[in-house]
This record gives C-alpha cells, structure tokens and sequence, in this order.
C-alpha cells in the first residue's frame, strides 16, 4: 500500500465537503487512513500556528469543525468490516477494527467501497 498525499486530499475534502454527516454506506481502510494522515497534519500546523500567535480556541475550533466529518469516517469504517456503529465506540478495539480489512464484495452496509481489487490503488 503507498501513500499518495494528493489521494489524501481529495479525500479529506470529499469527506469534509460532500459526507459531512454521512454515516451510510462505506469507507476503505485507506481511505479512512488518509482522513485520519490529513486532519492529523492540518491539525498540527493549526496548532502551532495558533499557539504562536496566542489564539488558541483557533486549534479548538478545527477540531469542532471535523468533529462530524471524523465521526461519519469510522461509522463508515466499521460498516466497510461489517460492523454496527456501536463498535467504534469501545476505545482501542475500534482502532485494531479500523486496521482491518473490508468485507469483499457487498455486505449489510452496501457495496464494497474497492469495487474491483485490482483498481483500488488506481
């Protein structure tokens, strides 16, 4: 698996954007692995720019804003692994979930997000 920062983007923005309250359906294990690289790169930078210049609530604020966004992400990871929500909130299992791999094919929560295994890094 190889990192791809623009990937990262598109889907940080998608997710920001487009699924802001999304909590149907599915995300790919690398997808939400991008997500997560993103928000916690941003939420750095924000952080110590704000802490710099003294205005802290600033760094809080980002957070508030991707609170949702975040939140829709590992719904939809657990749903990808054929999960409830529920699971996301039992503290270090979800992140062991999160690293697992998705369901082949569709499962209860919809369509597998790869589609085709040999495009999912395309």
């Amino acid at each position: 698996m190889s990192y791809s920062f623009s990937r990262a983007i598109n889907v940080f923005t998608a997710a920001v954007t487009q699924q802001y309250w999304d909590v149907k359906g599915r995300t790919s294990r690398t997808d939400y692995w991008h997500y997560v690289s993103i928000t916690f790169i941003a939420g750095f930078v924000i952080g110590f720019i704000a802490g710099l210049i003294g205005v802290p609530f600033v760094a809080d604020l980002f957070s508030l804003a991707l609170l949702a966004p975040g939140i829709g992400m590992i719904i939809r990871r657990m749903h990808d692994i054929g999960k409830s929500w529920w699971f996301s909130l039992i503290p270090l299992y979800n992140l062991y979930l999160a690293c697992q791999p998705g369901d082949k094919g569709s499962n209860l929560y919809g369509e597998d997000p790869l589609g085709n295994p040999a495009d999912a890094f395309a």
